[in-house]
């Protein structure tokens, strides 16, 4: 039995799932986030903006789609700033609404919605009420819970940036994906680029996507990483089945056009990439394979061994040390 986990014959859509703007601490109206990441190949934009869910759904096109999503943070210490307390540990969480008009900011926080305007604070939906965010493994875990039942997907973000490490955040179950490689600390200085990341948390038996994203505030962090999701339109409800089925993958460079498995064997076909890599959950050693087909596309194919295997996952790396990563396949 075939799976496709990428398929060739749906369209791809390329996407930043991480943006900031002046309707919190970025430097672009989202407005003008549309028309640059639209000039440069984009068709999808989260607005992730700080601690606030907007509908931005009149910036809808035949070519352009706007996620209704927001970015909430949970510090170690909530009445103190990482800008001054730069050895302090926090966690910030994308969350993306299954309903592009779902406005309803769950676990809303006021110690949180500094970055807000008046303006902006006034537009703030948080039925709810307050709730203490506690950064805690259950309090953590409560929040992507409580998140995850009100409609949305929930990523994890740079958790290098986040001074995080593999006891604070394998912790956190019921993710939806986690950010692997982050624009914005790349171009800060920050380097935040970290599969292991992701490998840590499939090991541990969580079976999420993994994201590449700008968390652009202004435009010299814009479109150096994305991820191409995988469906049939350009349609809300479409894109967002694509998400949680894992029909994307995530880059700074590498394209993907196909992969699939059948018979322990997956196939994977690409273009821009020197070379590809299988992973697993196991210590095995597997050879990069390449291979040109006169179409300039390549095709590598892998076996793997299901009573070994927990999951797959592959790495298209091109000339210029760009990277691709899939999501993982668990067989």
């Amino acid at each position: 039995m075939r799976r496709v986990l990428i398929d060739r014959n749906k369209n791809f859509y390329k996407a930043n799932l991480h943006c900031h703007s002046t309707k919190s601490d970025g430097k672009m109206t989202v407005e003008e986030i549309k028309e640059h990441y639209k000039a440069n190949g984009y068709s999808i934009v989260a607005f992730t903006d700080h601690e606030h869910l907007i509908d931005n759904s009149h910036l809808d096109d035949d070519d352009f789609l706007a996620m209704t999503s927001c970015e909430i943070a949970v510090k170690q210490y909530p009445d103190q700033s990482t800008l001054k307390n730069w050895e302090m540990k926090v966690c910030h969480l994308n969350l993306y609404a299954k309903d592009q008009h779902n406005i309803d900011t769950p676990c809303y926080n006021s110690v949180y919605d500094h970055f807000l305007n008046n303006e902006i604070r006034d537009l703030v939906v948080h039925s709810c009420g307050e709730y203490e965010r506690k950064y805690t493994p259950e309090g953590m875990r409560e929040i992507i819970d409580i998140c995850s039942k009100k409609g949305f997907l929930v990523a994890y973000n740079h958790p290098r940036w986040s001074l995080e490490n593999a006891r604070d955040y394998l912790e956190y179950k019921g993710l939806w994906a986690v950010e692997v490689y982050n624009n914005e600390c790349n171009v800060t200085g920050l380097y935040e680029y970290d599969i292991n990341v992701y490998d840590d948390f499939l090991r541990d038996g969580e079976r999420l996507a993994c994201t590449a994203t700008d968390d652009n505030h202004s435009v010299k962090s814009a479109c150096g990483g994305w991820t191409v999701i995988n469906c049939e339109s350009l349609d809300y409800s479409c894109v967002i089945k694509a998400m949680e089925d894992h029909n994307l993958y995530a880059s700074t460079g590498p394209v993907i056009h196909e992969l699939y498995f059948e018979d322990n064997v997956a196939t994977l076909t690409f273009e821009k990439g020197a070379y590809a890599t299988m992973s697993t959950n196991g210590r095995r050693i597997i050879k990069r394979k390449n291979a040109k087909n006169a179409d300039g596309e390549n095709t590598v194919t892998f076996t793997f061994d299901p009573e070994k295997e927990k999951y797959v996952r592959f790495d298209v790396v091109d000339e210029y040390g760009k990277r691709a990563n899939t999501c993982a396949c668990f067989v």
